[in-house]
C-alpha cells in the first residue's frame, strides 16, 4: 500500500506540474530558444587577448532573475553596465596565463543587444610571453544544466576549439 502511496503522490506532481508548464489559451507564452549556447572567440596577439561572446540576452535575464528573483530587461543599456553583469561575468569567465594564477583583468569593451543575440567584447593584456593561457568558462552553467560554451581560441598560427559544459568548466591552451 505504501508503494502505491508514493506512486500516487508523483503522479500527482507531475499533473500538477504539466498543469502550470503548459499554458491556458490567451495566455502570455515567450518563445524560448531550444539551445542554450554561446560562442566565444579569443584572438591572441603581441600580449593582447580580444574575445568576442555570442550570446542570448533573454539567458541573462533568467540567470539575473534566478539569483534576484526581479525580472530585468537587458535591452536597456543600464541593466547591462549594473554590477550584477559584470561581477557575474567575471565570475563565470576568465583567463589566466598559468595554472592558479590570478585572472587577467579583463576590459569590456561593449556590450550590444540586437533582437535575441547578446554580444560583448572584452580585452585583456597578457605580461610578458606566457606558455600557456588556461581558460575558465562556466558561463551560465549554473542556471542550464544543458549550456554548452563553445570557444575558438587562434593565436595567429593555429585555431583551437574546446567545449565547455556543466562537466566541464576549464582547459589549458598550449602557446608554443
Amino acid at each position: 500500500m505504501r508503494r502505491f502511496a508514493g506512486m500516487k503522490q508523483t503522479v500527482v506532481s507531475i499533473i500538477l506540474f504539466l498543469g502550470a508548464a503548459i499554458p491556458f489559451p490567451g495566455a502570455l507564452t515567450l518563445q524560448a530558444h531550444p539551445l542554450h549556447l554561446s560562442v566565444t572567440n579569443i584572438t591572441y596577439e603581441n600580449g593582447t587577448l580580444k574575445v568576442l561572446m555570442k550570446t542570448f540576452r533573454d539567458d541573462w535575464e533568467i540567470a539575473y532573475f534566478h539569483y534576484h528573483s526581479q525580472v530585468i530587461d537587458f535591452t536597456e543599456r543600464e541593466n547591462r553596465e549594473a554590477p550584477w553583469f559584470v561581477d557575474y561575468l567575471e565570475n563565470r569567465f576568465s583567463i589566466a596565463t598559468g595554472s592558479g594564477e590570478k585572472a587577467l583583468p579583463m576590459v569590456i569593451d561593449s556590450v550590444t543587444v540586437e533582437g535575441d543575440d547578446m554580444t560583448i567584447r572584452m580585452h585583456a593584456l597578457a605580461p610578458g610571453e606566457p606558455n600557456s593561457l588556461y581558460i575558465y568558462n562556466a558561463l551560465l552553467t549554473d542556471i542550464y544544466p544543458d549550456q554548452t560554451n563553445l570557444v575558438i581560441f587562434g593565436d595567429g598560427k593555429r585555431q583551437t576549439g574546446i567545449k565547455f559544459d556543466v562537466r566541464k568548466h576549464d582547459e589549458e591552451v598550449p602557446l608554443r
